[in-house]
Parts: structure tokens; sequence; C-alpha cells
């Protein structure tokens, strides 16, 4: 039955990370159905029982897929630099580890498929350019070393950085 379901739910969910609530996962099926579809997107088992655990795993995993975009790219590169982790097990481990799942995997294939598989179906589309992540991850720069300054900035203000920079400047 789970095989008859997985292949009639294939293509039904949206790109996962613009699922934001429980509503919108049960507009496209039973439980069973969508948590089935998903795994199958993905590749791998989510460990839930409820609507709420399933939409926290799969937000979880959109957060963490989106925070770690460039070192999941680079890892991916066709240069194999998944194998600069270390050895298959430890590699395995590592990625695990910052995903925050158990990806299960008996070979490099395996594991590269897996994460190619996470990071298609999380990935934000909105931030494809390497340009615009550079800017994005400048602005969030910014926003934490003002932090350690004990400048609080919540969000990037419309000002520019330089702005608030001239703002916060000591005045001799």
């Amino acid at each position: 039955m789970q095989e008859k379901i997985i292949k009639n739910t294939s293509s039904i969910l949206p790109d996962l990370n613009k699922i934001k609530d429980i509503e919108t996962l049960k507009s496209f099926g039973s439980y069973a159905e969508v948590r089935l579809s998903v795994e199958k997107r993905i590749g791998i088992r989510l460990k839930s029982n409820s609507w709420q655990q399933l939409l926290k795993r799969i937000s979880g995993l959109s957060l963490v897929v989106n925070n770690n975009i460039e070192k999941l790219i680079f890892l991916l590169d066709e240069n194999k630099h998944l194998k600069e982790l270390g050895s298959f097990h430890e590699a395995k481990k590592k990625i695990s580890t910052l995903l925050g799942v158990q990806i299960k995997a008996r070979s490099w294939k395996q594991l590269e498929i897996s994460l190619k598989s996470i990071v298609v179906a999380f990935r934000n589309r909105d931030v494809i350019d390497k340009s615009a992540i550079f800017e994005t991850n400048k602005i969030q720069n910014f926003i934490h070393s003002s932090r350690l300054e004990g400048i609080q900035l919540n969000d990037m203000p419309a000002l520019k950085m330089a702005d608030v920079i001239d703002k916060y400047r000591i005045k001799q």
C-alpha cells in the first residue's frame, strides 16, 4: 500500500522550503501520503508521528540547508570535496550531524545522491546567484559583528551600511 501511495503522490508537494504551516501540509493529502511523499523526495526517513512533528522536521531541514547552502554546494562540487571530510564513515557522520538527520548510505555515490536530493528539495530558489549569497552573508556578518560592538540591529535597516557606521561612530 505504501508503494502505491508513493507512486501517486510523487509530485504533489511544492518546494519544501515554502511550507510554513500545518494547514498547507494537510492540503496535499492524508498524513501518510504527505509523509511518504516527502520521504521519497528527500531520500531519508523522517521520524514523525504527527503533523506537528512532520512540519517541525521539514522546517528544521529547510532552515539548516538554507543556512549552510554554500558549504553544501561546495561539498557537492564535481571536484570531490566530499571526500575531503575524511573517510566515508566520518564524512557521513559529519553531514548527518550538520543536517540533523541520519543519512543512510553505503558508498560515496549514495552519500552524494542523498545530499543532492536533500539540497534540491529544501534549497531556497531565490538565493541561487553567488553574488546574492555573498550579499546576504555580508549583511548577516555585519549584523553579528555590530552585536559584538554593542550595537543591536535586528534586521538590516533601509539605510546603507555606511549610514549605520556613521551613526554609531565615536565622534571626536
